[in-house]
């Protein structure tokens, strides 16, 4: 398990929640299948357990295909979790 000690710990950019909103649904559109994706919501994640601050509440494929997308949310969560913050 890797050491996420504040040393350690990359710093993230905090977004505000609509910011959020507005990257996962446009990083989720360009993945192959899912440009008919409509809104995301972000909630807040408060687990001292994980490292992430945020994560998508609700999501719905629209009139794109719902595995791929699906697949595709959980990989740009994943990687935008990695650098950004929910702002308080």
């Amino acid at each position: 398990m890797p050491d996420e000690s504040p040393e350690t710990k990359p710093d993230k950019s905090p977004k505000t929640k609509a910011e959020l909103e507005a990257l996962v649904l446009t990083e989720l559109r360009a993945a192959s299948g899912c440009g008919g994706a409509v809104p995301v919501t972000v909630v807040a994640y408060d687990d001292y357990r994980v490292g992430a601050t945020w994560e998508v509440g609700s999501g719905n494929p629209g009139t794109a295909a719902r595995e791929e997308c699906e697949r595709a949310l959980c990989e740009v969560v994943g990687r935008l979790q990695q650098h950004f913050d929910i702002a308080p």
